[in-house]
């Protein structure tokens, strides 16, 4: 008898040990990651904080300090430049803009002088429609002095983070 009272003591013990131990929260998950059960559910949207953080920076990134020769001021190689993108393209969108906006020469990165298409207007409404669980596009209807009325569409897509995917105007 006295036995069992010792293994039952012993158990009850070892249950008080793994529960102090043992953490019943589960882990915490940053704003980029999502777990499995919540990416095979209903179709995800961006918030419009996300929306504008994602348009705004692209912006910022295609507007480049430069001196007098077209030089870049920041970015001294053309994968520096591709990463600064990925932030908020998707790889290819990356290169696409880099190859387009800007020539890598052997002293540095340059801007090829040219207009860039009419942009985001962060205080204008945009409509947002799902194209896949993990896939938006967001529509804006806006006005330019030197273009006229006309429509953007940007296509993101949730891959490590909500990243510009596709551009379009009409």
């Amino acid at each position: 008898m006295r036995k069992l009272a010792l293994v039952l003591c012993f158990m009850v013990m070892i249950a008080m040990i793994f529960s102090i131990t043992v953490s019943e929260e589960p882990p915490v998950q940053n704003d980029n990651q999502m777990d499995a059960s919540a990416m095979d559910g209903e179709a995800m949207q961006p918030d419009k904080e996300e929306v504008i953080r994602v348009m705004i920076g692209l912006e910022n990134t295609l507007k480049q300090d430069a001196d007098d020769s077209y030089k870049l001021k920041d970015y001294a190689t053309e994968q520096e430049l591709i990463d600064a993108f990925e932030a908020y393209t998707t790889p290819e969108l990356a290169k696409e803009f880099v190859d387009y906006y800007f020539q890598a020469e052997a002293d540095g990165v340059y801007v090829i002088p040219t207009q860039t298409e009419p942009w985001f207007q962060e205080e204008n409404e945009y409509d947002m429609i799902n194209i896949s669980k993990h896939s938006v596009q967001i529509v804006q209807e806006n006005e330019n002095d030197m273009v006229g009325s006309y429509t953007l569409a940007v296509e993101m897509t949730l891959q490590n983070g909500w990243k510009i995917q596709d551009i379009s105007y009409k």
